[in-house]
C-alpha cells in the first residue's frame, strides 16, 4: 500500500563526494528502515534522493547518518549553500508542525456592542 504525500513531505538530493558501493548500499537500507522516509535511492549522477516527513526527520540526522557511515557529501559551494538551506527548511517545518496553532491575528476582531452586520444604520 502506498503512502499518500504529508503536508511535510519533501524530497532532498545529496551530491555524495565519497563512500564505497558498500556504504551506499548500507545507507539506503539504513534510511528505508527509519519510518518518516519514504524512499530512498542513488542517481547517475552519485546523489542520494531521500524523500521523508520533514516534521520528524531533517537534514542534520540524515547527514549524522552519513559521516557514522563513512560517506561524506560534496563541500563545493552550491552543495554547502544548498544543504544549509535543507537543514533551515526542516527545521522550519518541525517548528510549524510542533506550533499550537496559528497566530494571534487570524482571528476577526470583535463586532461592537449594537452592530451585528458590517453595515452602517440609517441614522449614522
Amino acid at each position: 500500500m502506498k503512502r499518500t504525500k504529508g503536508p511535510f513531505d519533501v524530497s532532498r538530493r545529496i551530491a555524495v563526494a565519497s563512500g564505497s558501493p558498500e556504504q551506499l548500499r548500507q545507507a539506503i537500507q539504513r534510511l528505508r528502515a527509519m519510518a518518516p522516509v519514504v524512499d530512498v535511492e542513488l542517481d547517475r549522477q552519485n546523489r542520494l534522493r531521500v524523500a521523508y516527513d520533514a516534521s520528524r526527520l531533517g537534514m542534520r540526522e540524515i547527514e549524522s547518518l552519513l559521516d557514522r557511515l563513512g560517506i561524506m557529501p560534496r563541500h563545493g559551494f552550491w552543495s554547502s549553500l544548498k544543504q544549509e538551506w535543507y537543514r533551515f527548511l526542516d527545521d522550519n517545518a518541525r517548528d510549524n508542525a510542533r506550533s499550537g496553532g496559528g497566530a494571534c491575528c487570524n482571528r476577526p476582531p470583535p463586532v461592537p456592542p449594537g452592530r451585528h452586520s458590517g453595515k452602517a444604520r440609517p441614522d449614522d
